[in-house]
C-alpha cells in the first residue's frame, strides 16, 4: 500500500473489457523516464487491442499497468485536472470504437472521489461514478463519434435513465 495513492485510481473502459488500478506515483515516475522514446499512439495501440479488441497482452500485468499509467500522465486533460483534485481521483481512459471504425483512445475525465468511496476489487462502485459523473464530462464524448453499436452508446443511455431516475425521487 506504500506505494500506491490512496484513493487515486485508473478506470479504463473499453468495448471488450474494463480495468482498473490504483494511481502509483512511483510508476508514473518509472515510465516517465524508461518510456519516453516510446511515441504515445503506440501506448494508444497497446491499449485499444486489450480494451477494445479483447486482444491478450503479451508481457506481466505490471508492464500493462506501466503503459496505462504513461498513457495518463502524457494526457493534457489529466494535467490540468488532476492538480486541483488532491484527496481523492478517479482518471477515466475510455477505449471505444469510432464512426470510422478506428479506436479512440483517450483520457475523457478526472473525476473527483471521496476518500475511501472506492474499492479496487468492487467494479461496480466505479461504475455508479462513471453514471454519475458523466454530465459533468459529456462535452469530452462529442469531440468525435462513435459507432452506433459502441460501448459508449449504452452507457450514455444508462447514465441517462440514471439521472432521470434521480430526479424523479
Amino acid at each position: 500500500m506504500k506505494n500506491r495513492q490512496a484513493d487515486r485510481f485508473i478506470y479504463i473502459v473499453g468495448e471488450h473489457q474494463d480495468g482498473i488500478i490504483p494511481e502509483n506515483p512511483e510508476v508514473f515516475a518509472f515510465t516517465k523516464k524508461s518510456m519516453e522514446r516510446v511515441e504515445t499512439a503506440e501506448l494508444a495501440l497497446v491499449l485499444a487491442n486489450v480494451f477494445a479488441r479483447g486482444q491478450y497482452f503479451p508481457g506481466p500485468s505490471g508492464a500493462l499497468a506501466s503503459v496505462i499509467h504513461e498513457f495518463v500522465a502524457r494526457s493534457e486533460r489529466y494535467n490540468q485536472k488532476a492538480a486541483r483534485l488532491k484527496k481523492g481521483r478517479c482518471t477515466l481512459v475510455t477505449v471505444f470504437k469510432r464512426l470510422d471504425g478506428e479506436i479512440s483512445v483517450k483520457v475523457t475525465a478526472v473525476m473527483p472521489v471521496e476518500p475511501g468511496s472506492l474499492d479496487p476489487e468492487r467494479a461496480e462502485g466505479f461504475h455508479r461514478l462513471l453514471l454519475k459523473e458523466l454530465p459533468g464530462f459529456q462535452s469530452a464524448l462529442v469531440e468525435e463519434a462513435y459507432a452506433p453499436e459502441s460501448k459508449l452508446i449504452d452507457i450514455v443511455k444508462e447514465a441517462t435513465m440514471h439521472h432521470i431516475q434521480g430526479s424523479l425521487q
